[in-house]
């Protein structure tokens, strides 16, 4: 198996191909790949030209998506959803009782407390500082692999849970709005 380990991850090309408009999609990803290949992998590493690759996809997903606030609009309902589900899944296992409930307790109060500090910050734009949009990220990056581990377990469950499926396709997508979201923002955590 022959792979050019010059190019950025395929995902996230394809993801950029389906949210640019068709007149800019070859030039940017183009433009992209090529900086990438020429002067960021040499400089950053694999993995630091990576993330390097995703922060411009995000940034361009946040242009898209930011138009005529479109990304406040996903956002806040994603949160909300998020939020009552951990509650609920944070309800069912006090209940339930089931072994290692408080694990799964305490990954409830989490995913609760990111989805509020995402609406209060994103959605009520209170103002944090560079500290606090750090934390803000760390929280997106947690949803990200709560919700990507949820779905590779769901995955290989014997009996899949449909809404498993559901509540970890939302923390993925929350984890990557929240990150979009914050991408070229007063007072943002820089990430190099």
């Amino acid at each position: 198996m022959s792979m050019n380990r010059q190019t950025p991850p395929r995902w996230v090309e394809v993801l950029l191909e389906r949210l640019l408009s068709e007149r800019d999609r070859e030039t940017v990803v183009g433009d992209l790949r090529e900086e990438y290949a020429e002067s960021v992998l040499s400089k950053r590493g694999r993995v630091g030209a990576n993330l390097w690759y995703l922060r411009q996809a995000l940034s361009l997903l946040r242009r898209s998506l930011g138009e005529e606030g479109r990304m406040k609009k996903a956002l806040l309902p994603l949160s909300m959803f998020t939020f009552a589900c951990a509650c609920w899944l944070g309800v069912m296992e006090m209940m339930l009782r089931h072994p290692g409930y408080g694990t799964r307790v305490g990954v409830a109060v989490l995913i609760a407390l990111i989805s509020m500090a995402t609406v209060l910050v994103r959605m009520a734009d209170v103002g944090v500082g560079a500290r606090g949009e750090r934390w803000l990220w760390v929280g997106a990056v947690l949803l990200i692999g709560i919700g990507g581990q949820a779905f590779v377990r769901n995955a290989r469950a014997a009996h899949f849970e449909g809404f498993v499926l559901v509540i970890s396709v939302a923390l993925i997508v929350q984890g990557l709005l929240t990150l979009a979201s914050g991408i070229g923002r007063k007072g943002q955590a820089r990430i190099s």
